[in-house]
C-alpha cells in the first residue's frame, strides 16, 4: 500500500507523536510565521506596539491591525484574521463582562490569563482546530504596564521587547542588540520601527498603540511621534 502524500497532515491533533508532538498545533504555530509581524516594547512608564497595515484598496476601508481591548488594553494578532478577531472579541467581552460586575477597568494578566486558557481549550477537544493565530498585548493597570504574548498552544510570555509574525526572528535579533532599559517613549518607537522595517520592508501604513497613564492609545505614526515628543 502506498503512503498516503499527506504525510502527517491528516494526524488528529489529540494524539501525540512518539517523540512527544502535537502536529495540528505545530501547524497552527507555523500558521503564524505568515501573518504581518508585530513588534512591542515595555519602558518603565509605558509600552508601545508597532504594526503595518495592508495596502489600501480604493473600494475598500482600511483594515486595522491594532485593536483596543478596553480603555486600559490593547492588542495585535499575526494568523488567520478569522482567528484573530474571535479572540479579540473574547477578551473585549470578558473585560465588559468584568466593568458591569466590579465598575473598573480589567487588569492586563487576567485579561491575558483567560484568553491563554481559552487558547489552550482548542488543542484539547475535537471538533474543533487549535487557532492559527498568535497575539501581543500591552496595557496598563494599577500593577504598572505590561507585555504578553499569547500562542495557539496558550503559552503565555512577559518580556520587556518581543515580535510575532513574519521574519520575527530578525526583528528579535534588532530588539535583543538595541533594548535599554532606560528607553524614551521616541526611542522606543524609533527602535520597534526599526525591528519592523527588519522583518519586513513595506511602505504600507504604520499603526502605533501607546500605553501610557491609565490608558491605552491607537494612532498612526505621525501622531505618536508628535506624542512622543511632547512633555509627559
Amino acid at each position: 500500500m502506498m503512503p498516503s502524500r499527506d504525510g502527517d497532515y491528516g494526524r488528529g491533533y489529540l494524539m501525540y507523536t512518539p517523540d512527544g508532538r502535537l502536529l495540528q498545533v505545530e501547524y497552527a504555530s507555523e500558521a503564524v510565521k505568515y501573518g504581518s509581524p508585530v513588534v512591542a516594547i515595555r519602558g518603565k512608564d509605558f509600552a508601545v506596539m508597532v504594526a503595518r497595515t495592508k495596502e489600501p484598496d480604493p473600494l475598500l476601508d482600511s483594515v486595522e491591525k491594532i485593536h483596543m481591548i478596553d480603555e486600559n488594553i490593547g492588542a495585535a494578532g499575526a494568523g488567520f484574521t478569522g482567528d484573530i478577531h474571535l479572540l479579540i472579541d473574547q477578551a473585549r467581552v470578558e473585560t465588559q463582562r468584568h466593568r458591569l460586575v466590579f465598575e473598573e477597568p480589567m487588569d492586563v494578566k487576567s485579561v491575558v490569563n483567560h484568553l491563554g486558557k481559552f487558547m489552550y481549550e482548542f488543542t484539547r477537544y475535537g471538533g474543533v482546530r487549535p487557532l492559527g493565530a498568535a497575539l501581543i498585548m500591552v496595557g496598563s493597570d494599577i500593577v504598572g504596564k505590561h507585555l504578553y504574548t499569547l500562542d495557539p498552544r496558550g503559552l503565555i510570555l512577559s518580556g520587556k521587547a518581543m515580535a510575532i509574525g513574519r521574519n520575527s526572528e530578525d526583528a528579535t535579533e534588532v530588539l535583543r542588540a538595541d533594548y535599554k532599559p532606560d528607553l524614551t517613549i521616541k526611542d522606543a518607537i524609533d527602535l520597534a520601527m526599526k525591528a519592523l522595517s527588519k522583518a519586513e520592508e513595506s511602505n504600507s501604513p504604520v499603526e502605533v498603540g501607546i500605553a501610557y497613564g491609565t490608558t491605552f492609545r491607537k494612532m498612526g505614526i505621525e501622531e505618536a511621534n508628535k506624542f512622543a515628543d511632547a512633555p509627559q
